[in-house]
């Protein structure tokens, strides 16, 4: 690796530090590679929420699905719909599974178990049942399809919940479009035009190995840093 690399490494690295504070602290959400269900209910109730709070979601959900004799954990599109059409309606969902947080503070928002719905209902329609065909659509230029569909779902259009889905499903880094890339182009202090998919995935792979860490933590790490400060008004 060149020194001007290595001098990026350095500066990444500390800005982690300095922006995510102790490593063994970091937020670290459950992983659910083949659970496309989980990863969308994941993504759209984390924004503006404690990450426990999300966690008692999915356990509701997992619950839930457990008690027909299902496995949340490989649920894709189609079985997440049928758990709103056999409760009953978006409303049910979100008190016996969900919570009754709104997607955004506009009033008359909907709430998040609607935008569950929607999103779910859309990448269906798209052609996205399960995790693996997001990551095959990660693969060829169907993604940029997909998250106009995304784009399109009550409180989703700035990109964080986009680039959460992704990682959650098991997308690489260096293929997510948007946070982390914004995130690395302010540290380094250039244009984000300058941080192709290549930079992103050298500069997580030499902090990761010589810090330790794991580098699938650090995308998840600046996603929810990031989410957080844009939720302060920091960003």
């Amino acid at each position: 690796m060149s020194a001007g690399v290595d001098v990026r490494v350095d500066a990444l690295g500390s800005a982690l530090r300095s922006d995510l504070g102790d490593h063994a602290l970091w937020f670290r959400p459950r992983r659910y590679p083949n659970s496309l269900a989980l990863s969308i209910i994941d993504a759209i109730f984390s924004t503006g929420a404690r990450y426990a709070t999300v966690e008692n979601i999915l356990d509701r959900y997992i619950a839930y699905r457990d008690g027909q004799g299902g496995d949340a954990t490989g649920d894709g599109a189609p079985e997440l719909l049928a758990t709103f059409a056999e409760v009953g309606s978006s409303g049910a969902w979100a008190h016996d599974i969900g919570n009754r947080r709104p997607t955004s503070t506009t009033p008359g928002a909907p709430l998040k178990a609607e935008a569950v719905i929607d999103a779910a209902t859309r990448l269906l329609a798209a052609g996205i049942a399960t995790s693996e065909d997001l990551r095959t659509a990660a693969d060829s230029d169907a993604l940029h399809v997909v998250w106009s569909v995304w784009r399109e779902v009550p409180g989703q259009r700035s990109g964080f919940t986009w680039a959460y889905l992704q990682l959650l499903v098991g997308i690489s880094a260096l293929q997510v479009d948007g946070v982390v890339a914004a995130y690395l182009a302010r540290v380094l202090d250039v244009s984000v035009d300058d941080v192709d998919a290549g930079l992103v995935s050298e500069l997580i792979a030499e902090v990761a190995r010589s810090n330790e860490w794991d580098e699938r933590d650090i995308p998840m790490a600046i996603w929810r840093a990031e989410q957080r400060a844009r939720s302060s008004g920091s960003r």
